[in-house]
């Protein structure tokens, strides 16, 4: 071997070792290891001083530890931590600014510098490694300033609102395969409404795409707008489409799979989608699909599921079907689909899962001569089904209300036949891979089976019980969610938990408790926490020092803040951080998180054939332990945000 090459050799060695750097090609690391170099600091040094101007090279901490501190009035303060295969010096690099902080070191430490405009280069040509690089940036943010993002080749393949759902392609699914030209039905701005709904009739068609002169897509007239505005509304016949066109087109790319397209479609709730050129509105439009033309090109998808659902004649079907969602479920998780938006997905279907059990056993009722009560009654989900979070099979939590009565006996029969409905249902759950509740949270037990006027009444003892039994009865029920019956009977018990807790300042300092009483497990030097004895010797609680503060601050920050909109953690946090601007930056981190948190739930559930709740930190990869500290810290920040918002004594 030439004696030349031992160091770069030696140098790209060790970048393999390292995200992002295992995410790039060979050739690629060679070119930067040849390219490197290697700075030596002893613990004392400085790697650079606050206030100073951006390098030329990103640094790797190939051993040693550094400090980042920020100097005020002559005080340090630590920030943050730095060791073995981190990155240094991104941040002021990207934006061109100087330093915020300084890096000093503090166990003698090697550093490998790489030149930022080569690898700037690289990164925007490889999706996963500048993804890598983009969720460094986001967490490192949190020291102040605003959130940047690496930038990426020119790809438009998705636009707008679409972005976050469709910006890594599911892996393996099939790309759209746009129709001839001539199929594509398009007019003018300008062209009168009599004409656009003629040329639709003629062709069969329940769109017509409104486009410019180069065939850009501006708009899309549908049936349903024709027969809402026009037929029944005021608008003219011979009004232009202009007024009537819905804007701006949701477009694609030719690239895009058809499995996400979909996708897009359930979440932007609309019937049409555009392929342009690029995927953007300002190319010209190749072809435009509906949900039906879609399915014929993606396989099994969500929707497909959803129809399925809703046509099932047997448990054993049904039982089938969430054998399928599971499987999505861990497919869409490999493609990189928040564990979020992939929970509000498996809601919708779950939700068809339980109707269609209750249709069944309301016929099976009726068969065997019992009818139901002539009176309102409501399913609920509560706990994590009633949050839209449970995408896996776990144990289940639900609730009944119905109707009450001015006779007591009477009520008392009614529950005794509602009883027997919820069991029915329970059971068939069980059949289809659900679990019974530990904890009893189950419409079939009388304790979850009440009278609008017994729940209301209950939720209002919960803001004045001292009970620990009381308040976890009621962070169960602060999250119930409607899913079939009367939803009239609904809206009554989820104002009577808004006003239990708005202005019930002892009630709200509970819940903070709450929230604060376990940190996460990451110590001060950044070391996992863990169980030293028993079952779970080696492993920590993720669900009960990480995922529920999280959880519980969000329901208790909506409901503090009148964010009432949303019933999901993630949802909750989305909606404190565009509605409420001094929990902007910490709901946005805080949300983030989350979904950090649940999609490790969701993989080791799903690897370990288990809840997920208890995770093994030695099985994780360098790049897993990263984001989960990084989780850990911002759970620690929305706690110390808890305890100084509800007065809490220090801890």
């Amino acid at each position: 071997m030439d004696e030349t090459n031992l160091i770069p050799d030696r140098i790209a060695t060790t970048l393999r070792r390292f995200p992002p750097f295992s995410m790039l090609p060979a050739e690629s690391i060679d070119e930067l290891a040849d390219k490197a170099q290697v700075r030596v600091l002893v613990a004392g040094e400085k790697v650079w001083s606050q206030g100073d101007p951006p390098g030329t090279e990103l640094y790797v901490l190939v051993r040693g530890r550094v400090e980042y501190l920020i100097i005020t009035d002559g005080q340090a303060e630590l920030v943050a931590v730095r060791d073995e295969g981190d990155l240094l010096g991104l941040t002021p690099l990207l934006r061109s600014q100087p330093a915020r902080t300084t890096a000093k070191v503090v166990e003698d430490t090697v550093l490998y510098g790489l030149p930022w405009q080569r690898l700037q280069r690289l990164l925007a040509e490889h999706d996963d490694a500048r993804h890598y690089v983009n969720r460094h940036l986001f967490w490192t943010s949190r020291l102040g300033g605003e959130t940047e993002t690496m930038p990426g080749p020119e790809d438009n393949a998705i636009s707008g609102r679409a972005k976050n759902i469709l910006q890594a392609h599911l892996a393996g699914g099939k790309v759209i395969q746009p129709r001839a030209i001539e199929r594509l039905l398009t007019c003018s701005p300008d062209t009168p409404i009599r004409d656009a709904a003629r040329i639709m009739a003629q062709r069969r068609v329940p769109s017509v795409l409104v486009v410019d002169d180069e065939r850009r897509p501006l708009g899309i007239v549908t049936q349903s707008a024709l027969v809402k505005q026009v037929v029944a509304g005021e608008m003219p016949r011979d009004a232009p489409v202009e007024g009537l066109m819905a804007s701006p087109v949701i477009t694609v790319s030719s690239l895009s799979s058809a499995t996400a397209a979909i996708l897009l479609m359930l979440r932007e709730r609309i019937g049409q989608v555009c392929v342009t050129e690029d995927g953007t509105t300002d190319t010209a439009a190749l072809d435009v699909f509906t949900n039906k033309d879609l399915l014929a090109q993606s396989g099994h998808h969500p929707a497909g599921l959803l129809r399925e659902f809703r046509h099932a004649r047997t448990v054993g079907r049904l039982r089938e079907l969430c054998d399928e969602v599971e499987e999505f479920t861990e497919s869409y998780l490999d493609a990189g689909v928040s564990a979020i938006f992939l929970g509000q997905i498996c809601a919708e279907l779950y939700d068809e899962l339980i109707q269609r059990l209750l249709e069944m056993a309301v016929a099976e009722m009726t068969a065997a001569g019992t009818a139901l009560p002539a009176v309102g009654w409501a399913w609920l989900s509560v706990g994590s089904d009633g949050r839209r979070e449970q995408t896996l099979r776990t144990d289940m939590d639900n609730a009944l209300v119905f109707a009450d009565t001015d006779d007591p006996a009477q009520n008392s029969a009614h529950r005794t036949v509602f009883l027997d409905l919820a069991e029915r249902v329970v059971t068939k759950m069980v059949e289809c891979g659900f679990s019974r509740c530990q904890g009893g949270v189950m419409a079939s037990n009388p304790r979850w089976c009440r009278t609008a006027t017994e729940w209301k009444a209950e939720i209002t003892t919960i803001g004045t019980s001292t009970e620990p039994e009381e308040l976890f009865r009621g962070i169960v029920l602060y999250d119930l969610r409607y899913i079939a019956g009367d939803a009239a009977l609904v809206r009554p018990l989820r104002q009577a938990i808004i006003d239990s807790v708005r202005g019930n300042a002892w009630l709200q300092r509970r819940l903070a408790e709450l929230v604060c009483e376990t940190p996460p497990p990451l110590n001060f030097w950044g070391n996992f926490v863990v169980e030293k004895k028993g079952d779970r010797a080696g492993e920590f609680d993720l669900k009960g020092r990480a995922l529920a503060p999280l959880r519980d601050a969000a329901r208790l920050l909506a409901l503090k803040n009148n964010q009432l909109r949303r019933y999901s953690t993630g949802g909750r946090w989305e909606d404190l951080r565009r509605n409420v601007p001094k929990l902007a930056e910490l709901a946005k981190v805080a949300r983030e998180a989350y979904d950090v948190l649940l999609t490790l739930r969701l993989t080791t559930a799903i690897a370990r054939h288990d809840s997920g709740r208890f995770v093994d930190p030695s099985k994780l990869t360098k790049l897993e332990k990263a984001r989960l500290a990084h989780a850990f810290d911002v759970v620690r920040l929305v706690q110390t945000h808890v305890r100084l918002a509800f007065s809490l004594d220090n801890r």
